[in-house]
């Protein structure tokens, strides 16, 4: 025969559920609150800069102090992170006396991270003795590498080049300012057209 408990009595064993859950809470949020807090990784999808120019004007000169060439930029970012530079609307004009006159003109650039290379990409435009009507000649890419101290400009990407009435069409090019020599890398195609 079974008998009722007091009251009282069937309390009880509620008691210590409700102890155990209180302590339970208690334990996780003591763990939140003496755990380190956690680093998420940025994934490099959004950067700040650490500073920013606009209408920026670069000279680099030799031992002498004569301009070697200009950079000019509508606006220039800098990355700390990686050292990177990155330039918008940029125009480089090489003024080394005695050289054929180069001016290069792109939407945007990079820098490398020891500022000796420079990076050009979107409707990149190299005019080459811009001064002189004879030899004139314009070069239209999409990405070009420009080393400045060697006075070299290269790309692998499809380039046409017009002089006079000649348009050359090829897949990769290299300029050697110095050596005044453009290498056409592959699928060259020429098509002149005489004047009448």
């Amino acid at each position: 025969m079974i008998k009722h408990l007091p009251a009282r009595l069937a309390a009880l064993p509620k008691l210590p559920l409700a102890l155990l859950i209180l302590l339970a809470a208690a334990t996780f949020w003591l763990d939140r609150v003496v755990r380190p807090p956690v680093i998420v990784e940025s994934s490099g999808l959004h950067r700040d800069p650490d500073y920013m120019l606009e209408g920026l004007l670069v000279i680099r000169t030799d031992q002498d102090g004569v301009a070697r060439y200009k950079l000019f930029a509508k606006k220039m970012l800098h990355y700390s992170d990686d050292d990177s530079t990155h330039l918008e609307q940029p125009r480089l004009v090489n003024a080394t006396p005695g050289k054929p006159a180069v001016q290069i003109k792109a939407d945007q650039g990079d820098l490398s991270g020891g500022n000796d290379d420079v990076y050009l990409s979107g409707n990149v435009t190299l005019l080459r003795n811009a001064g002189n009507g004879s030899n004139k000649a314009t070069m239209v890419t999409s990405s070009l590498r420009i080393i400045p101290d060697d006075d070299i400009a290269r790309t692998d990407k499809a380039v046409t080049i017009t002089e006079g009435n000649t348009t050359i069409n090829a897949v990769g090019m290299e300029l050697d300012n110095r050596a005044n020599v453009t290498r056409l890398l592959s699928q060259v195609k020429v098509v002149h057209n005489k004047e009448r």
